[in-house]
């Protein structure tokens, strides 16, 4: 059903065209930028990003989803993040697939359609203290009146998570993996790096991921490029990989605010529900969220 989803949300919003990706703007190549993002660390601080993910197929290029959030530090890293996701589809490019599953007659129908809905509004995700809360989406169908949000007891970055960027560089262990071959160019560097060794350094990779990457998805290849400010601080990243046998992801994501005040709370606890709170239908959806 997972890959279902996905297909299903590549489909509706094929065609659309993909922008040329962005270059590295500035003029020299930052000196030490682990030192700089250290220097910017600490409790109540933080920064912003935006981030815009495209599918390439032999058939088609498209926007499949955008991302916009803040990521709150702590002394050592990235100590909690809210972001919002929107996924490029319409509830009317939807109306197909959900009325093919009514005349199906199949009992898990009315879980289905209501996925559906979901697919096509925003869905936000807090994490925080290792908690993680989600609202809208896909889920935000299946909570029970008066309830907002759902928790999850794990660090999760929602259903869209690995539909966006895989890659944060606000992460002083994985900047300095992505630094360790990476090669200088103008203005910043490129490089290369695999599903396997994110997997090993990275916290964002593993809460979008939400399972460990198969022997044979951990090969996967992500070859990435990120430009640097003055303040040797990254303000660019695009990174691209394969997935499946003819499609490319190539997701590209600013930054801006480094050192910021930023603020992650959890949600009130009066408005939020438990997984097993669920109304009847969404362990259906098969996603891992509901299974584990």
């Amino acid at each position: 059903m997972k890959r279902f989803i996905a297909g299903l949300a590549c489909a509706a919003a094929a065609g659309l065209a993909v922008p040329t990706l962005a270059s590295a703007a500035h003029a020299q190549a930052p000196a030490d930028p682990l030192a700089a993002l250290q220097s910017k660390l600490g409790a109540g601080r933080g920064v912003s990003f935006s981030d815009k993910t495209k599918l390439v197929t032999d058939d088609f290029r498209q926007v499949f989803s955008t991302r916009t959030g803040v990521l709150q530090f702590g002394r050592s890293g990235v100590a909690a993040s809210d972001h919002t996701t929107k996924l490029r589809i319409k509830a009317s490019d939807l109306e197909e697939f959900g009325a093919i599953a009514e005349e199906s007659g199949d009992e898990d129908s009315a879980g289905f359609s209501k996925m559906l809905a979901g697919l096509a509004k925003p869905e936000r995700t807090i994490q925080v203290k290792n908690v993680s809360y989600l609202s809208g989406g896909v889920f935000g169908e299946f909570l029970p009146s008066g309830k907002t949000w759902l928790r999850f007891p794990g660090p999760i970055n929602g259903v869209y998570g690995s539909m966006s960027q895989l890659v944060n560089p606000a992460e002083p262990a994985t900047l300095k993996a992505l630094l360790a071959h990476a090669v200088k160019q103008t203005g910043g560097y490129t490089g290369k790096i695999t599903f396997g060794e994110l997997y090993k350094v990275s916290p964002w990779f593993r809460a979008s991921m939400m399972d460990k990457p198969s022997a044979k998805a951990a090969k996967t290849v992500v070859t990435w490029r990120m430009a640097f400010g003055a303040d040797r601080l990254p303000t660019r990243l695009t990174t691209t990989y394969a997935s499946g046998k003819d499609t490319s992801v190539t997701v590209e994501t600013d930054y801006s605010g480094w050192g910021a005040k930023v603020s992650v709370k959890a949600p009130p606890a009066d408005e939020v529900a438990e997984v097993k709170d669920l109304e009847e239908g969404a362990s259906e959806t098969a996603i891992p969220l509901v299974t584990k």
